[in-house]
């Protein structure tokens, strides 16, 4: 069971990544480069990664 579990959450995040875009190389780049053209939309899907998150980890 907790193997099917772990496949399912796998995979959960991993099309998540993809629905957002986040799996393109440039955008984690854009991301990262804060002296340059900083792309912040990485951030904003880790915190509303941790907005769904967190409820669930505190119940």
């Amino acid at each position: 069971m907790t193997l099917l579990t772990s496949l399912l959450a796998g995979l959960l995040f991993g099309l998540g990544l993809a629905i957002s875009g986040m799996i393109d190389p440039a955008r984690v780049t854009g991301f990262l480069d804060l002296a340059g053209a900083w792309d912040p939309s990485l951030g904003f899907v880790m915190g509303g990664a941790l907005l769904v998150f967190m409820p669930g980890y505190f119940l």
